[in-house]
């Protein structure tokens, strides 16, 4: 009797640290697998696994596997299940406004400004998600998708397009657009193409780079560089709050080492430019004509009236809102 107790308690003991050396999580991933935030997190997953010794596992789990909702990150990360998981803070503003609003288009013009304010936009997010008992893990950067204004016929300045219907993606480009005289209005994306074909609008502001994954160059055969990219948010890397306490140091030191690299990819703006420019060169031989950036006086024109806005959101968001709008603007310089 006492040799099966002790055979038992052995048996218990293997069982226990064979589940301790092979400790899987899961991470929700709402991209498609062809997005490029989804190759990051494989990556990612890939090095924890590679740190590990294959003692810790990121199952990840993509293209909305979970069935889970972006707009509700805020309260599924506190279930436990999944364990991890990424949000892009504008996808949140129902529950966190104040983080939802950290930028808005015209906030910043390049990667050089977006470097400048980083630091404090990373502080500032791992704030706002500590108030949700959710552990900010670390950060995936967001390339810089610049901005550029694709329509049915030319239009490359403010007096121009206050004559045309503009397509925007955002309440807080639709208000910013507004204070310009221009009529915009949101179109969703699935819709853009047969809302231009057909005259509903008669341009959209959009990147080069993925111009081509919706195939709008069939039917906006005319573009112009606005001057802004589209606001360069990061996302947040996530984690269950108590399971991530819990979790033995090496794990989470194989986490921050892969994350310390996942940073380094993805924050490499670098080859943005050369990218912009091979898209630009590449809609031109499929029939787009570019026509002058838009003037210096109507970007600043543009980014005037995107900072009122961004101040009524950052005033609508409650009092952390206005304060984290400061924040930024002085880690920028203004």
């Amino acid at each position: 009797m006492k040799r099966s107790l002790i055979a038992a308690a052995f048996a218990s003991a293997l069982a226990s640290a064979a589940s301790a050396q092979t400790l899987e999580w899961k991470f929700n991933n709402s991209y498609a697998p062809t997005r490029a935030e989804s190759g990051h997190v494989r990556d990612f997953a890939a090095d924890v696994k590679r740190l590990s010794g294959g003692a810790f596992s990121i199952n990840v789990l993509e293209g909305g596997a979970m069935n889970l909702r972006d707009a509700d990150a805020l309260r599924w990360m506190q279930q436990g299940t999944p364990e991890m998981g990424f949000i892009w803070p504008p996808f949140i503003g129902r529950d966190a406004p104040d983080l939802a609003s950290l930028y808005v288009y015209g906030s910043v013009s390049s990667a050089e400004e977006h470097l400048k304010a980083l630091p404090e936009l990373k502080k500032i997010l791992a704030e706002g998600m500590a108030r949700w008992n959710i552990e900010a893990i670390g950060f995936m950067g967001l390339t810089i998708l610049d901005a550029s204004i694709f329509c049915r016929q030319p239009v490359s300045t403010l007096e121009q397009l206050r004559r045309v219907k503009l397509r925007v993606g955002s309440r807080e480009q639709v208000e910013t657009f507004a204070a310009l005289g221009v009529a915009a209005q949101i179109v969703p994306q699935q819709e853009l193409y047969s809302a231009m074909q057909t005259g509903v609008v008669d341009c959209a502001l959009y990147p080069a780079r993925i111009l081509h994954t919706i195939s709008l160059q069939e039917v906006a055969k005319h573009a112009s560089y606005s001057g802004f990219p589209f606001p360069p948010v990061p996302y947040v890397m996530m984690a269950h709050q108590a399971k991530w306490k819990a979790l033995p140091a090496q794990h989470r030191k194989s986490v921050a080492d892969a994350i310390e690299l996942l940073e380094k990819r993805s924050f490499d703006f670098t080859k943005d430019a050369q990218e912009e420019k091979e898209a630009r060169a590449r809609l031109a031989s499929q029939g787009v004509t570019w026509h002058p950036d838009f003037s210096a006086a109507d970007q600043g024109a543009i980014r005037e009236a995107a900072l009122k806005t961004w101040d009524k959101i950052a005033a609508e968001a409650g009092k952390t809102g206005p304060e984290y709008r400061q924040r930024i603007l002085k880690a920028l310089g203004r």
